[in-house]
């Protein structure tokens, strides 16, 4: 669905875009109705700052998860490796991947969650390649590295403008 923000079309990409359509497709009193909150909406503010404080610190959040007695996900693309986060704790941990086009890389991330007591993995097959971010090519965004493959791939960094480095190394 293609609607004109401005005077380009695009995508709504985020909550507020989408918030900013609900607000010109809905009568005012139902967009108020459905975007408010009761008083001087004081409860609605706090908890929309409340959750813009949320972060989450992949070692925090594997010791959260052990002391909750519950499934870590860490993530192949992690700040932190598999290693650290196995050393943290002992959180039942399961270990997203992609295939890798170099069978090779895929075999060894797993083999290493396996030597790290991860249990199970996650096998994502449905984003091998992220939207085009016209923010992150204006910006010339530069992709972090990505700690699961140090010592594994070049240390090149990918440019956002050729897209994330997941392309250059997933199927």
């Amino acid at each position: 669905m293609a609607v004109f923000i401005g005077e380009m079309a695009e995508e709504p990409v985020n909550v507020n875009e989408f918030q900013e359509l609900a607000k010109r497709a809905l009568p005012k009193m139902y967009f108020d109705f459905y975007n408010g909150g009761a008083e001087d909406q004081y409860t609605l503010k706090e908890n929309m700052e409340a959750f813009h404080r949320i972060t989450l610190r992949e070692v925090a959040t594997a010791r959260a998860a052990a002391a909750c007695n519950t499934i870590m996900g860490l993530s192949f693309s992690s700040t932190c490796t598999v290693e650290e986060v196995a050393s943290s704790c002992n959180a039942v941990r399961f270990f997203q991947i992609y295939v890798c086009k170099r069978r090779d890389l895929t075999a060894m991330l797993v083999q290493r969650a396996e030597r790290n007591g991860f249990k199970a993995m996650i096998l994502t097959v449905d984003s091998p390649r992220l939207g085009r971010r016209e923010a992150d090519i204006k910006n010339r965004m530069i992709s972090p590295q990505l700690k699961n493959f140090e010592g594994l791939l070049s240390t090149e960094v990918a440019s956002m403008s050729r897209g994330f480095l997941l392309p250059h190394i997933c199927i």
